[in-house]
């Protein structure tokens, strides 16, 4: 196991895609909302945002390019072939892509405390790397379903963008929620990212771990949870054979009584 995990790591790395949309990309971001804005107070959501964002599309949307490509690319069915488990594997690539989004975290964060002067804890970095760690975990594992769901690039695409896009939007990233409609507040209640930035605001702008830390956090471990049994159950080795759930469905209708 340890052998693909590093494979997938330096996969990962020598990625330019990936190097840019994950490193350059929020670094960027960070310093050019940073000295738009110009106020301390900001700094500190805009780095919780910029932390989640990375993440959500990093994770999300590079992880189901990546589980594509390497399908398309038949190295799923070699690994077939061995006594490797897809519980195992999707472990692997969820473990390695955590690793390079603590690794690009860390320079967010010391970016945010060098340009910016953003002042953090002990306690409040511990928050802020194990909110980063569930989230990673989440959000790989989100990737992985989309991968799951898509047939060809143009449709992941598609897919990871309807994913994420929503989750953005129906949450306090990087404005308030506070007048928006009820239905949008509703909307941010049900799905993992409102609550792992409301985990990384109050671990940086906190700096100790509160019981609305620690609730933002066991709400984050259930969503991981039940994202990575969905991206194991719906696991394709190749692009010809569908996903066990597909072919259930498939059994169970050719099997239902007209």
């Amino acid at each position: 196991m340890f052998t693909i995990f590093k494979t997938m790591l330096l996969g990962i790395v020598r990625d330019a895609h990936t190097l840019f949309w994950t490193i350059l990309f929020p670094v960027a971001m960070l310093c050019g909302l940073g000295l738009y804005f110009d106020d301390p107070g900001y700094a500190e959501r805009l780095l919780a945002g910029v932390l989640a964002m990375n993440v959500l599309f990093g994770a999300t949307m590079v992880t189901a390019f990546n589980v594509m490509a390497q399908r398309n690319r038949g190295v799923y069915k070699l690994l077939r072939a061995t006594p490797f488990s897809t519980a195992a594997f999707i472990a692997a690539m969820t473990g390695a892509r955590t690793v390079l989004a603590l690794i690009v975290s860390v320079c967010i964060l010391v970016t945010a405390v060098l340009l910016f002067g953003v002042g953090l804890s002990l306690a409040g970095l511990a928050g802020i790397l194990l909110a980063l760690f569930l989230g990673s975990i989440c959000f790989t594992a989100i990737g992985f379903f989309a991968a799951n769901l898509s047939r060809d690039e143009s449709n992941v695409n598609m897919i990871s963008n309807l994913i994420s896009f929503p989750m953005l939007f129906a949450s306090e990233a990087f404005y308030s929620l506070q007048n928006a409609p009820v239905w949008v507040k509703t909307a941010a209640q049900v799905q993992p990212f409102h609550y792992f930035v409301k985990a990384l605001n109050l671990a940086v702008t906190g700096g100790r771990f509160s019981g609305e830390l620690w609730t933002a956090l066991a709400m984050l471990t259930g969503f991981a949870a039940l994202f990575l049994a969905a991206a194991a159950f719906t696991f394709r080795w190749d692009t010809e054979r569908a996903s066990r759930g597909r072919a259930l469905y498939r059994t169970s209708q050719r099997h239902s009584p007209m």
